[in-house]
């Protein structure tokens, strides 16, 4: 008997200098905090952290991969 395989769905958010901060180099934590936790209720999983990346078209920053499982059709 063949098992299905699971199947994720993916989203991406971007840590820039300043994000949810007053300043470029701040970090407003309870904020992010409160961010994460929606993503959490949501279903996404923090997979993966890409550090100081080059974004095209975008300002450059930390990338974070979450993840959750693809609701079969």
């Amino acid at each position: 008997m063949l098992r299905a395989v699971q199947q994720w769905d993916y989203k991406t958010v971007v840590l820039t200098g300043g994000f949810m901060g007053r300043h470029k180099e701040e970090l407003d934590r309870p904020a992010f905090e409160r961010h994460l936790d929606e993503l959490g209720r949501d279903g996404w999983e923090l997979s993966w952290i890409l550090l100081e990346q080059a974004l095209q078209k975008e300002k450059d920053g930390h990338v974070l991969i979450f993840k959750r499982p693809l609701e079969p059709s």
